[in-house]
């Protein structure tokens, strides 16, 4: 009905014969006879009768005569204000229908997201890695810093990886890794606390470590996932080996000093100058990715962040050497795995 009277309001041209069309403010249309229009009266005859009816010109939107001369009237106006509230009545109702259709659809894509996650297809697993590690130390001030704090080690893991969805795993890893802790800086300061013009040397210790760390992996795209994970770690043993910057002895040449080994790392070490420890426990969070090169190798990269303070030094010790003494370390991790099922 809309459509017919927008048509007939927009196609005021189109003939009807001998035949008067009348349309009224209601959407009404009748096929008649105009017979006399009036001040406020039209009087009209329907399509073959002969009898009169008379209506008020307010009630009537227009009449096309049928020689296609058109002639407006008050209702007019009613008529299209009533059509443009239909139309938007019926585009309102239209964008409901499409956003019910689009929540419905929503729904139903994370039913069906939920029960993929859901439906595991993945097994548990265990995974047998080793590999490389570059240890880094992170002084509190630089208080003796040396090219052999970065230093490669050796790293090797078991992982127990517990399947959780189709896209996320729990994995439980036992790590053996190597860290560094420098200890006994010689850098001296006199009583006026100025730096005596020496060598600076100290004592590199690598240390080894078991580690407990519990991650998160999420799947991104099939041989991809991303992990995250608190780590704890405990120091089983280690060695120490004598370090120096080559800075001059008593203002000329070089001060040389042959690498030296010592067997064991010395925990609580005191003596009449000065004390320190080396903390044995180790905390912080592992970062990483996983890609699988083929169903049995893994192939993963991952860096972890200590949070621990590994070295502290007592009062005494503080009025012969200088700078902040705390030591956290960091250490990115290559390893290369073989996966059992």
């Amino acid at each position: 009905m809309k459509k017919l009277l927008l048509i007939l309001l927009c196609l005021p041209m189109i003939g009807f014969g001998q035949m008067d069309k009348l349309i009224f403010s209601s959407g009404d249309t009748i096929i008649g006879k105009v017979i006399e229009v009036g001040v406020n009266d039209i009087t009209y005859q329907h399509k073959g009768e002969t009898t009169n009816n008379v209506t008020k010109k307010r009630e009537l939107a227009k009449v096309i005569y049928s020689s296609g001369r058109i002639a407006i009237f008050q209702g007019l106006s009613i008529l299209e204000s009533k059509i443009a509230i239909e139309e938007n009545e019926r585009l309102y109702l239209q964008q409901k229908e499409e956003n019910k259709k689009i929540k419905i659809q929503k729904r139903e894509d994370r039913i069906i997201y939920f029960r993929e996650l859901n439906e595991s297809k993945s097994k548990n697993n265990f995974v047998i890695r080793a590999g490389i590690s570059m240890a880094d130390i992170r002084d509190g001030d630089d208080w003796t810093t040396f090219k052999e704090d970065n230093t490669l080690g050796l790293s090797v893991a078991i992982d127990a990886i517990f399947s959780i969805t189709n896209r996320i795993d729990l994995d439980a890893s036992i790590r053996f890794s190597q860290k560094n802790v420098k200890t006994n800086s010689s850098r001296r300061l006199d009583l006026d606390g100025n730096p005596f013009p020496l060598y600076k040397v100290a004592d590199l210790n690598k240390i080894n470590f078991i580690e407990i760390s519990p991650k998160l992996k999420y799947k991104i795209i099939n041989r991809v996932q991303i992990l995250f994970g608190p780590y704890i770690g405990y120091a089983v043993n280690g060695k120490r080996e004598l370090i120096n910057d080559g800075s001059p002895y008593s203002g000329s040449g070089d001060f040389a000093i042959e690498t030296e080994y010592v067997p064991s790392v010395d925990f609580n070490h005191t003596s009449i100058f000065y004390s320190y420890k080396i903390n044995k426990l180790d905390y912080g969070f592992n970062i990483g990715i996983d890609y699988n090169l083929t169903k049995k190798i893994l192939v993963r990269s991952e860096y972890s962040f200590g949070l621990s303070n590994l070295y502290s030094v007592n009062s005494l010790s503080q009025l012969f050497f200088e700078g902040d003494f705390s030591q956290k370390t960091s250490v990115f991790y290559l390893t290369i795995g073989y996966i059992l099922n």
